[in-house]
């Protein structure tokens, strides 16, 4: 008999490593077809729906409304139906295990408690999710007066106090630097050799690129309409023969509006890029921080990469998908 086919949690924000199961669409046991949504789950950003990506018979290892780490199993596939006994060691799904049952996901419970809500507020909904929560809150009748007058509802602090040289501040002690490095680092740097890369000659863009701090190997070419990363160049790393098309864009960080991050919505990241040897990133595609594309793999044109890519694949969409797989050569 063959070895049962793992459901992972796929990476669909650079922000989470820990996502809630919100809901499953399928009863443990049950047969399934790839391509069939399987469950549903919440990130810091949105709700995921994930498909099979195998035909097989559904166990069911994560209940819905915990959480679960992104790469974890969530479940099996079966090629065979699942034995009585099988069955019973899988979690049950909350959701389907009774008839009208609420389920409400971690950061949605998180707000309701923070901001004082009543859960009645969302007896209407079988699944409550952060955006729900969120939803409310912005329309604001459902505040409390204590909630209203706490410090995380609080006035805006003045513009004044969030000035260009508090962001030079944060950065500074971000790089363990001075402020007047910082200063030069970024003239000469991010906006003298960021700007050289875009008109200068084909034989000449990949030694600046090398000179802002980006690993590159052998025989690669960057488009010089290319933006790769502007800030943290020496957290990207090119294997050899990696080719970056026209309009591509690499991110090795995020950093939201001074709300977004203070109150935690949009929390701040900074995380390395890795393009494996012969790896092609196509026009106008996307590469978030964190992310891996693997060898060979290809970036379909205006693709947002929000994940690794595993080698020797296709991927394609918003976020990004695979959407063929390559025959590997002999040997690997």
């Amino acid at each position: 008999m063959a070895d049962p086919h793992d459901v992972l949690v796929p990476r669909e924000t650079v922000n989470d490593d820990i996502v809630t199961l919100v809901r499953w669409h399928a009863d443990s046991g049950q047969a399934v077809r790839a391509g069939a949504i399987l469950f549903e789950i919440e990130t810091s950003k949105t709700v995921y729906t994930i498909a099979a990506e195998h035909d097989g018979h559904l166990e069911i290892l994560c209940a819905a409304g915990e959480e679960i780490g992104v790469g974890e199993r969530a479940g099996r596939l079966h090629e065979t139906p699942l034995l009585h006994s099988v069955g019973q060691s899988a979690s049950v799904d909350p959701a389907s295990a009774t008839a009208g049952t609420q389920v409400i996901s971690r950061k949605a419970r998180q707000l309701i408690e923070a901001k004082g809500l009543d859960p009645a507020r969302f007896a209407h909904l079988s699944i409550v999710r952060e955006a729900d929560v969120l939803q409310v809150i912005e329309a604001k009748p459902g505040l409390t007066p204590a909630t209203r007058s706490s410090p995380e509802s609080a006035p805006a602090a003045p513009e004044s106090s969030r000035s260009f040289l508090k962001d030079m501040t944060v950065a500074s002690n971000e790089r363990g630097k001075n402020i007047l490095w910082l200063a030069a680092n970024y003239l000469f740097r991010n906006y003298l050799l960021g700007l050289l890369v875009r008109i200068a000659p084909r034989g000449v863009i990949l030694p600046l690129h090398r000179l802002r701090g980006v690993k590159i190997g052998k025989g690669c070419y960057i488009d010089p309409s290319a933006i790769v990363e502007t800030a943290y160049p020496e957290n990207i790393s090119l294997g050899d023969d990696v080719r970056i098309a026209a309009g591509a864009i690499i991110m090795t960080h995020i950093k939201a509006p001074h709300h977004l991050r203070e109150s935690g919505l949009v929390p701040s990241v900074l995380k390395a890029v890795v393009l494996e040897d012969h790896c092609f990133i196509g026009v106008n595609s996307v590469i978030m921080p964190g992310v891996r594309v693997g060898k060979a793999a290809v970036v379909v044109s205006g693709a947002v990469v929000l994940g690794d890519v595993p080698p020797y694949c296709m991927v394609a969409g918003n976020p990004a998908q695979v959407v063929k797989r390559f025959a590997r050569p002999a040997g690997e």
